[in-house]
């Protein structure tokens, strides 16, 4: 049975995968962001992203973590209704010609070997090494530079990294009835994506 769900899971990501480019829109606090989600890049990764969108998981999501020159996470849904757990998913075969994360690629951020579930970043530098190193960190797709330069490009940047390293919110408070409320006092100038759907 095992062996039959996982031969499933290679089938559906494989389809995913050739399937072609899938556009996406989000609209956020500072304005909309249209993403190219490539599945050929990391199929499993582009079939759970597509899984969030269509069951409204994005919808009044905080980018918690953001580091001009660095990345943007977003994750952490506020809203009842999309606040559901996702289970792990597995990492993407690596693949050398994407290695250089480059402004724009989308990822999923992992703490793990195949730990991917609902969290990912916006890359927000030109060459930034240290993103991509990670068997986890395989891009599924970008924002497209218009979009980079009229709406990303203008997230709230002022509140840096995560506690210890920042004064950002503490991911510890971001779970839990009260979360929207611990943002709303705490980080009023909060960037958030209000809601995605494919285009």
């Amino acid at each position: 049975m095992k062996l039959q769900l996982v031969g499933m899971a290679l089938a559906t990501a494989a389809a995913t995968a050739a399937a072609g480019p899938v556009n996406v829109v989000c609209q956020t606090t500072k304005g909309a962001i249209d993403i190219v989600i490539q599945p050929a890049w990391s199929p499993r990764g582009a079939e759970r992203f597509l899984q969030l969108v269509d069951a409204g998981h994005f919808d009044r999501v905080p980018f918690f973590r953001c580091l001009d020159g660095f990345l943007c996470q977003f994750g952490f849904p506020q809203s009842k209704a999309a606040a559901k757990k996702w289970p792990a998913i597995a990492d993407d075969l690596r693949q050398p010609a994407l290695r250089q994360f480059k402004r724009g690629y989308i990822s999923f951020a992992g703490g793990g070997a195949n730990t991917r579930t609902d969290h990912l970043f916006i890359t927000l530098g030109d060459k930034v090494e240290s993103l991509g190193t990670q068997p986890w960190e395989t891009p599924i797709g970008y924002v497209t530079p218009a979009s980079m330069q009229q709406t990303v490009s203008r997230f709230n940047m002022s509140y840096g990294d995560i506690p210890p390293w920042g004064k950002g919110p503490d991911p510890q408070k971001l779970q839990g009835p009260g979360a929207a409320d611990y943002l709303k006092q705490n980080f009023p100038a909060l960037d958030y994506i209000q809601s995605c759907k494919r285009r």
